[in-house]
C-alpha cells in the first residue's frame, strides 16, 4: 500500500547509487529498456533535489549516452521515443482506504535542444525518493545497471540485489509472466530458457558486481520454476596511483554549510548558466551542491567547469 507514515529517517545515499522502491521495479514490465533507463537515472535527481511535481527532472543527451553506453547521435532519439512511452503509461495501486487507483508516471516531458525535462507524477516521485520501513527498496550501483543492455537483464539485475542477502531466490514460471510481463510465446520452455534466463543472465554476469546461477524445479517431467543462487564477484584489489601534480583535485573536503554557500553563489555564475538547461536558480543550485558533494555524479568535463567556476567565480580557498 502507498502512503504509509514515516516513522523512521528516511536513508539518504549519493547521486551515484540507485535506491528506488521495489514498487518501481514492480511496475517496470513491459517497459523499454530505455523508459527504465530513464527511470534509474532520475531517482538519485528527484532524491537529492527533494523534487516535486513542479519541478523539472533534466536528462542530457550527453549523460544519457555516456552512462548508458549508446551513440550520441543516437541519444536524444532514444530518450524522445522513452519519455513519449512513458507519458502515455500508467499503473495502478491501493491506497491508505484500500481503494485502487489509477496514476499516470509522468506530467509532461519538455524537449530542449540537449535533451529533455520530465515532470514526474507525485506517487512516482514518492516512490523514486521515499526509502525507510514501510517502502521496501533496493540499491546499487548506477553505472553498473546502466551496463545492462539485454530484454530483462535490468529486472533480473534488481531482483538479485535484492535478494543478495539471502543467497538467493526462487521463480516460477507464473511468477516470471507476472513479474516481467511475458508475452504468451514465451510458454515455450526453449524460448523462455534463451531470451529471459540466458541471455540476459549471460550478460549480469559478464558485466556486473554479480554472479547468478539457476536450477529448474521439476514437477514430475515439467518445468514449475527456477532456483537462482546471487554471489557478489570478488573486489579486484586496487592498486594505489600517484596523484598526476596537473590533474584537478574535484575533491575538496568541503562541509555542508560550504556547500550550501557557495552552490548558491554558483547558480547565478554566468560562466556555467548554460549547465543550468531549464532548470530555476533554486534547482540549479540543489544541482551544483550535489556535484560539489560528489563530482563523480557528473562527467568529468561537467566537473571540472563547476569546480574551475568555484576557485575562480567565488572566494573559495580549499
Amino acid at each position: 500500500m502507498i502512503g504509509k507514515p514515516t516513522m523512521e529517517k528516511e536513508k539518504t545515499y549519493p547521486v551515484t547509487t540507485v535506491a528506488i522502491q521495489n514498487r518501481v521495479t514492480e511496475c517496470f514490465k513491459s517497459m523499454s529498456i530505455d523508459e527504465k533507463r530513464i527511470l534509474i537515472l532520475s531517482s538519485p535527481i528527484a532524491r537529492n533535489r527533494d523534487a516535486t511535481e513542479r519541478d523539472e527532472i533534466f536528462i542530457s543527451t550527453q549523460d544519457f549516452a555516456k552512462e548508458c553506453g549508446i551513440k550520441t547521435n543516437s541519444a536524444y532519439k532514444q530518450l524522445e521515443v522513452a519519455s513519449k512511452r512513458l507519458i502515455d503509461r500508467s499503473f495502478s495501486y491501493i491506497n491508505q482506504r484500500d481503494r485502487r487507483v489509477r496514476s499516470n508516471w509522468v506530467i509532461d516531458a519538455t524537449y530542449e535542444d540537449a535533451g529533455v525535462s520530465l515532470r514526474f507524477t507525485s506517487i512516482v516521485l514518492e516512490m523514486l525518493k521515499i526509502l525507510d520501513e514501510f517502502n521496501p527498496y533496493t540499491r546499487y550501483r548506477k553505472e553498473v545497471v546502466l551496463k545492462l543492455k539485454k530484454d530483462y537483464a535490468i529486472d533480473f539485475y534488481h531482483l538479485a540485489k535484492k535478494n543478495q542477502k539471502l543467497g538467493g531466490f526462487k521463480l516460477t514460471i507464473d511468477e516470471a509472466f507476472v513479474e516481467f510481463g511475458l508475452p504468451e510465446s514465451y510458454r515455450d520452455l526453449s524460448n523462455f530458457k534463451r531470451r529471459v534466463l540466458k541471455v540476459p543472465i549471460d550478460e549480469i554476469n559478464a558485466v556486473t558486481d554479480l554472479c547468478i546461477g539457476y536450477t529448474p524445479v521439476k514437477q514430475g517431467r515439467t518445468v514449475i520454476a527456477y532456483q537462482f543462487t546471487v554471489k557478489e564477484k570478488p573486489k579486484p584489489k586496487t592498486v594505489k596511483q600517484e596523484r598526476d601534480p596537473n590533474t584537478l583535485d574535484l575533491f575538496c573536503h568541503m562541509t555542508d554549510k560550504q556547500i550550501s554557500t557557495y552552490s548558491s553563489i554558483l547558480s547565478e555564475s554566468k560562466k556555467i548558466n548554460d549547465l543550468a538547461g531549464t532548470m530555476s536558480y533554486s534547482a540549479f543550485a540543489i544541482w551544483l551542491a550535489s556535484v560539489l558533494r560528489d563530482p563523480s555524479s557528473v562527467r568529468e568535463e561537467t566537473a571540472k567547469r563547476v569546480f574551475k567556476a568555484l576557485r575562480t567565480e567565488t572566494d573559495f580557498k580549499g
